[in-house]
C-alpha cells in the first residue's frame, strides 16, 4: 500500500537520519531541514523513515485518508 509522508519543518532539526535511511526519498534543504523527493511511498518504507527520525518530525498518511494513519 502506498502512503504519503509529511515532514514537520518546525520539529525537524536536521539530524539527517532520514536521509541516511532513504536518500532517494528525502534530502536536507539549504536550511538543514528534511525535504521530500517523492510524493508517494510504500508503507513499509515510510515506516522506516518515521522510525529513523529522532524528533518525530515525519508522519504517515494513507492515501485518501484525511484523518491520518
Amino acid at each position: 500500500m502506498n502512503v504519503t509522508i509529511t515532514i514537520d519543518a518546525d520539529a525537524c532539526i536536521g539530524y539527517g537520519e532520514c536521509v541516511a535511511e532513504d536518500p532517494e526519498a528525502v534530502e536536507l534543504d539549504e536550511r538543514g531541514c528534511a525535504r521530500l523527493l517523492i510524493r508517494q511511498i510504500d508503507a513499509d518504507r515510510a515506516g522506516r523513515l518515521c522510525a529513523a527520525c529522532p524528533t518525530g518530525a515525519i508522519s504517515v498518511r494513507r492515501i485518501g485518508d484525511s484523518a491520518g494513519a
